[in-house]
């Protein structure tokens, strides 16, 4: 009897199913690798920083686990000051060292995806997930390697404006950095508002960082806005935005995405300026760290922090940017485990095609239940509020899937 490749993979498929045991194709490496930028120096060092401990636990959590298959993991971080070009650069030169070994990749913008995106074909293609949520990259047509860890700015944009529905909104503002991060959504989100009924009456672009603060505020005045989704910004703008508001005497309520909702930052603007964040909300696609009820994958990252980062602020608290990284991070080990488990090569083809049919997942705690890989990406999240007086976000809201 002949055998063909099909066939060879669909018998070690029904052996695996029956034996439980992974049978890998090719010879297993001592390890694998998973490279990764940070911007641990420049404009967003403050979250390149946080996130870093968090590859630490993953090792520490999936090498404890069995890895992948038996072979354990090792994670190679670089640098890259958030500039796409020092991303690529890394890229390229953990692909050169680590080789076939190195079965996927983390980078820390959208830049760096885009950069890299056209690198990523046939020997060279590596399943990659990063801190963006563009929206361009949830297509697989055009970035089958590629993933998101959570919901487009887009699909942030629709979460938050049928919140503003369903609270009576009527007229609403938009504020965005003048950056590729910050235009993401403007077009979609006029017209999905359109769709609702809302009238949007100001599109405001501003400085990524020191932002003309008085003058963004006036033209905010005169548009008349019941409601401001600010978008495109990590830390200083827009606390400065909602405080020159409210010294403006402005009754609009603000509302931020993914980017604009660390405890850690309200909770620093609040001891430094007051309490001038109250009432502020924003999307977020997972729970909060301190949020761990029902939730055990949470339960043993809270366990490792207190182990690993006692005596530091990680001991009891990890950041929004880190439990994105983590959920990343979650998932391509589930596709990379998929893989193994189905007794396929652990090649970039065969990972993008069990990540894209991940379905109905229970991963533990960062969602409100089980979610979906859609386009590579996962539309879910909720509208938190800040509360100055205990320092926690709370749900304003249930979980909305786009």
């Amino acid at each position: 009897m002949t055998m063909n490749r099909r066939s060879f993979l669909a018998t070690t498929a029904a052996a695996t199913a029956i034996t439980g045991t992974p049978m890998i194709l090719r010879a297993q490496p001592k390890e694998y690798v998973l490279g990764a930028s940070l911007p641990l120096t420049g404009p967003f060092a403050t979250a390149g920083q946080l996130v870093a401990p968090a590859f630490a636990m993953a090792a520490k959590l999936f090498n404890d686990e069995g890895g992948i298959a038996g072979t354990p993991i090792r994670f190679v971080t670089e640098d890259s000051g958030y500039v796409p070009q020092n991303a690529l650069n890394n890229y390229q030169r953990a692909l050169a060292s680590e080789g076939k070994n190195m079965i996927g990749y983390f980078a820390d913008s959208t830049g760096a995806m885009k950069l890299i995106a056209p690198e990523l074909k046939g020997e060279n293609a590596r399943i990659m997930g990063s801190t963006s949520f563009a929206s361009e990259l949830a297509d697989p047509a055009t970035h089958p390697y590629q993933y998101l860890s959570g919901p487009t700015y887009q699909s942030q944009f629709d979460i938050l404006l049928q919140n503003i529905k369903n609270e009576g909104g009527q007229k609403v503002a938009f504020i965005f950095s003048n950056t590729e991060f910050g235009r993401d959504p403007i077009e979609h989100g006029r017209k999905r508002a359109e769709e609702l009924g809302l009238e949007v009456v100001l599109e405001e672009s501003t400085k990524a960082e020191g932002a003309d603060i008085p003058t963004h505020v006036t033209k905010l005045a005169q548009s008349g806005a019941d409601h401001c989704i600010l978008q495109g910004y990590v830390t200083g703008v827009w606390p400065q935005l909602i405080g020159g508001a409210r010294q403006f005497g402005l009754p609009v309520k603000f509302k931020g995405t993914f980017w604009g909702m660390e405890k850690l930052i309200a909770d620093r603007i609040t001891a430094e300026a007051g309490p001038f964040l109250a009432g502020y909300e924003g999307v977020m696609p997972y729970r909060y760290f301190y949020d761990r009820e029902d939730a055990p994958r949470y339960q043993q990252y809270a366990e490792l922090s207190k182990a690993m980062f006692a005596g530091t602020p990680l001991e009891n608290y990890m950041s929004t940017w880190a439990i994105q990284t983590m959920c990343g991070l979650e998932i391509a080990m589930k596709a990379f485990r998929d893989t193994a488990e189905a007794g396929q090569e652990l090649t970039a083809d065969n990972i993008a095609e069990n990540l894209a049919g991940i379905s109905d997942w229970d991963s533990g705690g960062f969602f409100g239940g089980p979610v979906s890989m859609e386009n590579n990406a996962i539309g879910t999240g909720r509208v938190y509020g800040y509360n100055p007086e205990d320092g926690l976000f709370t749900p304003k809201s249930d979980w909305f899937t786009v």
